[in-house]
């Protein structure tokens, strides 16, 4: 029975600019560096929670602009503990200069609790991080 996302590995333009955003917005540590299947390395940012996954990031063979609606990924979603917690990292998005989407807010029409802030990674991914686990309504 599957129990959750194991990883999610993202093709960046710059990956190493990738990896400065995303420990800085996220507060992760140093990647753990792995293979990938043509020899390129993944460097994969551990969720603080053992066993709470990964976030791997790969360097792009070719240049090409990310577009939301087009086959693929529309956008990615990290869940937090807490509406501080949502906020600090809103705080540190702006610090790395990125577009903010939606500034923290509850969003009802999801759930009664669920308050999120949207922005956009160095490559032009949409990025949530929510105080909800998945996008279910509460029953």
């Amino acid at each position: 029975m599957i129990v959750g996302l194991g990883h999610v590995d993202l093709v960046c333009r710059d990956v190493e600019r990738s990896i400065a955003f995303y420990r800085a917005v996220l507060d992760l540590g140093e990647p753990a560096i792995f293979a990938g299947e043509r020899g390129e390395p993944i460097h994969y940012l551990r969720f603080p929670a053992r066993g709470s996954g990964s976030l791997g990031l790969r360097q792009a063979l070719e240049q090409q602009e990310f577009e939301l609606y087009a086959p693929g990924l529309h956008h990615l979603a990290f869940a937090v503990e807490s509406r501080a917690d949502v906020d600090a990292v809103h705080v540190a998005a702006l610090a790395t200069g990125a577009a903010v989407l939606h500034a923290p807010r509850l969003w009802q029409e999801y759930s009664d609790d669920y308050y999120a802030t949207f922005f956009l990674d160095p490559d032009g991914f949409r990025i949530e991080v929510a105080t909800a686990r998945d996008a279910r309504l509460a029953t």
